[in-house]
């Protein structure tokens, strides 16, 4: 009897040991191995009007968006102009040249692979920006074969429905997001992550391009049919791609709910033309939600309607969740004179006035999410204004095609995307970062390292 009860103990013991160990590589995968481990870098907050770490201490975030790495917008590819407005346009004018959906595909590996690399990354903390925001595309977070599905649309538009019958399935099945490691976005992440953690900069993920597009303007999200996100149902009824956007979250958040190298969770960007804000409330109070029922208390971006300015039934005290909230607004060619002049709505903040009372009057951070794309003294002045009310903010963007400087930290010369299948492996090579060439009147205006802080 003793023999067999040790044997039984023994049995017991490893049995044990084996199922602490699954459980840990499982959280691990999520969890454990995102913690932040090469920088000093603390969990920001809330407190009152300001963002502070993990001291207290205020952290205005000085950042520069990432645009045109991971989706494309049309008129950063020609500064010309072109018919060409959305990343699927882009696409479109490939496969119509005779390109096979294997070599666009390729193509737009090699530019992910190469449009914002480490060495991108150490050039924007050479100038003293601490956070970087990645635009991202939801597309990355499908695998390849649901992606084909919906790039297929791009060629035969009919496909639409086959498109939505697809995430309907692959939701159901538990198929959507289920693999983490191997999905294209969170590799992009991941590696963004360690490059700017070895700087000491935060990294804000910012979702871009929504499923379904969160509104009307098609280039900035790649959309497909216009508000979608609102609009869509599939078959048994179900805003789709909200519940698709949903799991999106949920995914993101368990997997970096211990990183404190994020900043924030910009949970849509940009809603525009959107009827009512209605809509946009609810399915923010269906993210916040799930964000803080997983236990992540990361700070979370609210964007109002009006390319995010319009915060009409998104104030704060609407969510029934309103903790470690932070408020946006876009800045671009804003008259000067009309900083000091309140908008009638006081729910309208992308005038500084404006954006300081609805600082002062919810008691919440605020930051200004884009700006840029303007001339020297706009941009100037405008940075001057922020830092004066202590109010951080995100340069949009870090390089974009042009012959001659423009908004943009650098520029890409050569040959542009628009011009063909010809000329795709000169815009490759031209793409790196040793081939751009800074802006040096922009960095003057808007880089930390050049301005009176």
């Amino acid at each position: 009897m003793t023999k067999l009860s040790n044997l039984l103990y023994l049995f017991l013991i490893t049995l044990l040991l084996n199922l602490n160990s699954s459980c840990s590589t499982k959280n691990s995968s999520y969890d454990e191995s995102h913690k932040s481990v090469s920088s000093s870098l603390t969990r920001l907050a809330a407190d009152g009007p300001k963002v502070v770490n993990a001291s207290g201490e205020e952290v205005i975030l000085r950042a520069v968006g990432l645009g045109g790495w991971l989706l494309q917008e049309g008129y950063m590819l020609n500064p010309n102009g072109s018919d060409i407005g959305t990343q699927w346009q882009m696409k479109k004018a490939y496969y119509d040249e005779g390109l096979t959906f294997e070599e666009v595909a390729s193509f737009y590996q090699n530019w992910r692979d190469n449009f914002i690399t480490q060495a991108d990354i150490n050039d924007i903390a050479s100038m003293d920006f601490n956070a970087v925001r990645l635009p991202m595309h939801y597309e990355l977070f499908l695998t390849s074969e649901q992606r084909r599905l919906r790039n297929q649309v791009i060629q035969s538009p009919e496909k639409i429905d086959e498109y939505i019958s697809g995430l309907s399935k692959w939701m159901d099945q538990g198929d959507l997001f289920r693999t983490p490691d191997e999905l294209e976005g969170i590799q992009v992440i991941d590696r963004l992550l360690d490059w700017c953690g070895e700087k000491n900069m935060y990294v804000i993920l910012d979702l871009h391009a929504a499923p379904g597009g969160q509104g009307t303007d098609s280039n900035i999200a790649d959309i497909l049919v216009k508000n979608d996100l609102w609009n869509r149902k599939d078959d048994k009824g179900r805003l789709i791609y909200q519940d698709v956007t949903l799991k999106l979250w949920e995914m993101l958040a368990r997997r970096y709910i211990n990183d404190d190298r994020i900043a924030f969770y910009d949970l849509i960007n940009e809603p525009n033309n959107v009827p009512s804000n209605q809509p946009i409330h609810n399915l923010f109070e269906r993210l916040i939600n799930k964000i803080r029922s997983l236990g992540d208390t990361h700070l979370i971006m609210i964007e109002g309607n009006g390319w995010g300015n319009n915060y009409d039934h998104m104030i704060p005290t609407v969510f029934s969740q309103n903790q470690n909230l932070i408020y946006n607004a876009h800045r671009y060619w804003i008259p000067v004179d009309e900083d000091t002049i309140l908008d009638p709505n006081p729910n309208q903040i992308n005038r500084i006035v404006n954006l300081i009372a609805f600082r002062e009057k919810w008691n919440v951070p605020v930051w200004v999410g884009e700006t840029g794309e303007n001339n020297q003294q706009w941009l100037k002045q405008n940075i001057e204004k922020l830092e004066q009310a202590n109010i951080g903010w995100c340069h949009w963007t870090y390089k974009r095609f042009d012959v001659s400087e423009n908004a943009a930290l650098r520029r890409i010369n050569g040959q542009y995307p628009t011009e063909g299948k010809s000329v795709t492996q000169e815009v490759l090579k031209n793409i790196h970062f040793e081939h751009t060439i800074p802006n040096t009147t922009t960095i003057q205006s808007v880089a930390p390292s050049e301005i009176n802080l």
